[in-house]
């Protein structure tokens, strides 16, 4: 992985300069404490009483998921979209110690969309299959309920963006990050650590962190009712007991919830499966019949046609971009918030979703 320490950047935000992290903290994939990011930082820009109104203009839910899934194709482009550029090159990085790997775009309205590689994604399990490996690890700290190294390094790459972005004009409010399953959890890692909106497609929970700039006001992490991997947290009632103990959000979410608001789309069907998967893997004489249910359950659910399909999303591109959202099973209703912009995503959910509840 290639990350290019910047230093003395300066990013404009709200007709301000304002310094960028130096060059130690750029290469650095610790995270932000409340303490070293002033208020007038690019990294501390989004406090709650900035969170994105429902007005401004943000990628649409279509172009969020159609960026995240074109990770899982060689060479992907999302549609619409083109390369975020440094030097000539597009921004991206690929570790194969830790399976992280992510981009950097430019969409139709001119914004810079960062996306994060899931798992497997067809670059890796072809021709790449360590990286697979290192994924691998990575989702098993998550298990562990830690912050990955994939985590980590998707952080130092986002601050190497908004430095680069900086530079060419673009303010902290106009960077947005998204990814699905392990590019997913990425996603909200970054948002908690960097004040940066987006949306996440099927992560699991991750560790809270109170001295993070982040407080979740411009996130959304999409969460598939029967999906084991989405449901892997506190704050989602379904995959205890191996999930931690639910706590709903409007009481503090519990240990390991998901960052920002939670979407959750699909039957409940779905999730009334999913939970008794989860109370046969923890009981010993059903473990293995659990995890087989567990397995099927994530080959229905936490694949792209769940999202596409909830989401009223239509796939675009070439039959091999079109290919990830055909994998997986839809159930459910379809929601029609796929030219929503973040905002108005938001004011849907409040007027007809129940959140984390």
């Amino acid at each position: 992985m290639s990350v290019t320490s910047q230093t003395d950047n300066y990013l404009k935000l709200n007709g301000a300069s304002n310094q960028l992290l130096n060059s130690e903290l750029l290469s650095s994939v610790t995270s932000l404490s409340a303490k070293s990011a002033s208020a007038t930082t690019a990294m501390s820009f989004l406090a709650p009483e900035n969170a994105i109104p429902a007005s401004q203009l943000t990628p649409t839910v279509t172009e969020f998921l159609n960026g995240a899934v074109s990770e899982y194709v060689i060479g992907g482009v999302p549609a619409g979209m083109k390369p975020f550029l440094q030097n000539g090159k597009q921004m991206s990085f690929h570790d194969d110690l830790t399976g992280g790997v992510g981009h950097a775009w430019i969409t139709p309205e001119n914004q810079v969309l960062i996306t994060y590689a899931g798992t497997t994604r067809g670059e890796n399990l072809l021709i790449d299959p360590l990286a697979t490996a290192g994924g691998l690890l990575s989702d098993l700290g998550i298990l562990l309920r830690q912050v990955s190294p994939a985590q980590k390094e998707a952080l130092a790459f986002a601050k190497q963006v908004v430095a680069a972005a900086g530079q060419q004009g673009y303010s902290a409010d106009q960077i947005f990050v998204t990814g699905h399953s392990l590019g997913g959890i990425e996603a909200e890692y970054v948002s908690q650590q960097t004040g940066l909106a987006g949306i996440g497609f099927e992560p699991s929970g991750i560790p809270k962190d109170p001295n993070a700039v982040g407080k979740g006001s411009n996130f959304i992490s999409v969460v598939t009712q029967g999906d084991p991997v989405a449901n892997y947290s506190s704050d989602v009632a379904g995959e205890q007991p191996f999930a931690p103990a639910y706590v709903p959000q409007s009481q503090g979410g519990g240990a390991y919830p998901h960052y920002g608001s939670v979407l959750q789309i699909g039957a409940a069907s779905d999730q009334a499966a999913l939970s008794l998967a989860a109370h046969a893997v923890v009981n010993p004489f059903t473990t293995a019949l659990g995890l087989a249910g567990a397995v099927a359950l994530i080959a229905e659910f936490h694949f792209p046609k769940a999202e596409y399909a909830a989401l009223g999303v239509t796939p675009t591109g070439s039959a091999l971009d079109k290919l990830p959202s055909t994998i997986g099973v839809a159930h459910g209703p379809v929601l029609p918030v796929a030219s929503d912009t973040i905002g108005q995503l938001q004011a849907y959910m409040s007027n007809h979703v129940t959140i984390g509840a």
